[in-house]
């Protein structure tokens, strides 16, 4: 059964080896195959052997300085703010908002200034937001920026209540709490 294939074999080697066409497709097989194959083992010894520079200081500085600067940034708008007689909550959403959408604009000259320039006492989140990205020319949607300061106007909210159940109370003898207002059992 071999015997009748090899003629057959021998005539299709042949004609593989004469035709040019066949021979560079032939050729860039072998070579891709052995290519695939010997890869993997440069990549390892690159690795290994402190060859391989993969540029993870680079970045990681890069990324250290980013986020100085981000702090930086965030300290000046705290700042600014105070200066301007905004309270914790405004000034922690505009923190929100800088994050948001603005970080990657936080070293340019004049930025906290022009930033908080922006907010207004009484402001809804619509003029905000119209104000922010006509200075910076960004597109921040008025639902992203609720969204993403909802946490802080949650918390902010719940500590308001708590404030306010306290203050309605009165501390009597060994710190026991007790309502400010008479209420007689009759």
């Amino acid at each position: 059964m071999a015997a009748p294939l090899l003629p057959l074999l021998k005539k299709a080697a042949v004609a593989l080896v004469t035709d040019k066409r066949v021979r560079k497709i032939i050729v860039g097989i072998v070579l891709g195959v052995i290519f695939l194959a010997v890869l993997p083992i440069i990549a390892v010894l690159g690795i290994f052997t402190g060859g391989l520079d993969l540029g993870f200081d680079d970045i990681n500085e890069l990324l250290e300085q980013q986020q100085a600067m981000g702090e930086l940034t965030m300290q000046k708008i705290k700042e600014h703010m105070q200066e301007e007689g905004y309270s914790g909550q405004r000034i922690e959403e505009a923190q929100a908002l800088f994050v948001l959408a603005l970080f990657d604009r936080g070293g340019d000259d004049g930025f906290v200034e022009k930033y908080v320039g922006c907010f207004e006492s009484e402001q809804t989140d619509e003029e905000l937001i119209a104000a922010v990205n006509g200075e910076f020319g960004t597109t921040v949607a008025e639902q992203e920026f609720t969204d993403a300061v909802q946490e802080i106007r949650d918390r902010y909210a719940e500590k308001d209540i708590e404030e306010e159940h306290q203050s309605g109370y009165k501390e009597v003898d060994g710190g026991r709490r007790t309502p400010k207002t008479d209420r007689r059992n009759y």
